[in-house]
């Protein structure tokens, strides 16, 4: 995935001591590459970059096997430092890790 192109704000949630959240975007590569929904997991008072790369996951459509919109993707934080990521099977992983920023995360394909 290219670090090129915008990014479109989609969501952002924060953990309960609000020191940490996950934020889901919209990265509109161009022509050449395919738009990508990215999740970045930093610090509270952190601010998404236009040039900004997800940190923790990140998926497309998969060659339109579905689509990429606000319900793709869903937060849940478990604790202050495990967030649960729901998202829809159909889309094609590219970045999946397993802990980013001290926050254990948890994927749960649906």
């Amino acid at each position: 995935m290219s670090n090129t192109g915008t990014n479109t704000l989609i969501k952002e949630s924060s953990n309960k001591r609000h020191h940490k959240k996950a934020i889901l975007f919209l990265k509109e590569a161009g022509a050449t590459v395919t738009d990508s929904y990215q999740v970045t997991v930093c610090d509270n008072d952190h601010t998404l970059d236009k040039g900004e790369v997800g940190n923790a996951f990140t998926v497309d459509t998969d060659h339109g096997k579905t689509w990429l919109d606000s319900s793709s993707i869903n937060f849940t934080w478990l604790s202050s430092d495990t967030l649960q990521i729901d998202y829809d099977k159909k889309l094609r992983t590219f970045i999946q890790e397993n802990i980013v920023q001290e926050v254990t995360l948890i994927y749960k394909a649906r």
